[in-house]
């Protein structure tokens, strides 16, 4: 049977559902209550929710930011970023997006639908572009076999026969639009990573356009087939 997913902005109430979402997702280092309602709190309509109709769950949660850094001023960890996930460091004149989370339970596929109704979000507020710290956690195993490697030379310069970054995740967010900018290093607590992150980064080509809420529209409607069409 199809699942049939409502995506909305999250409010208050949908708290306990996100912090079930999360305990089933990141088994070991689930998002706090704490963090959580402060995200509810300091920046409501950043909060995206995926919901199966049919059992009324949350499935899907995606959380975003404002931030004015620059992508060479930003701090290196994930706590600092955030504001220790609380996203207390949410500024609402900033003019890049950021992407605090985006959690997916398993056996739904609505990852990318959450990233196009982010897409939309950042295109209607008039952000110039959306970066966001990926882990690499392929990188600890690839180093075992090839000690020379450094992690820029991994992320910038090991790549597939296609051209796409060897990194599972580096490849998933280079198919959307993605691409590495800088290594941070003691991003977040992950020996597969060895603690590196990498910040990745995609213009909004729409910045300079006018009608950004039917061009928002529109991205909804037809998602990433239209961004990959104009070049994104």
């Amino acid at each position: 049977m199809k699942k049939t997913i409502e995506i909305r902005t999250a409010d208050k109430a949908d708290l306990d559902g996100i912090l079930e979402l999360e305990k089933r997702v990141w088994i070991e280092i689930p998002a706090s209550r704490k963090m959580v309602m402060g995200r509810l709190e300091n920046f409501p309509e950043g909060n995206f929710i995926a919901v199966d109709k049919a059992s009324g769950k949350i499935v899907g949660y995606l959380c975003l930011m404002f931030l004015g850094h620059e992508p060479s001023e930003l701090p290196n960890s994930w706590m600092d970023i955030t504001g220790d996930g609380t996203i207390r460091t949410h500024n609402p004149d900033g003019k890049y997006m950021y992407g605090v989370t985006l959690t997916v339970d398993k056996g739904y596929a609505v990852g990318m639908e959450l990233q196009i109704y982010g897409w939309a979000f950042g295109l209607k507020h008039h952000r110039k572009g959306c970066y966001f710290g990926s882990p690499i956690p392929r990188f600890a195993e690839y180093q075992k076999k090839h000690p020379d490697i450094t992690v820029e030379d991994y992320v910038f310069r090991t790549k597939t026969k296609r051209g796409v970054p060897y990194d599972p995740e580096l490849a998933y967010y280079h198919g959307a639009g993605f691409k590495a900018v800088r290594i941070l290093s003691n991003y977040e607590k992950d020996p597969n990573s060895l603690d590196y992150g990498v910040l990745v980064y995609t213009p909004n080509i729409f910045y300079h356009w006018p009608f950004r809420s039917f061009i928002a529209w529109l991205v909804k409607k037809f998602g990433f087939s239209l961004l990959k069409a104009l070049g994104v």
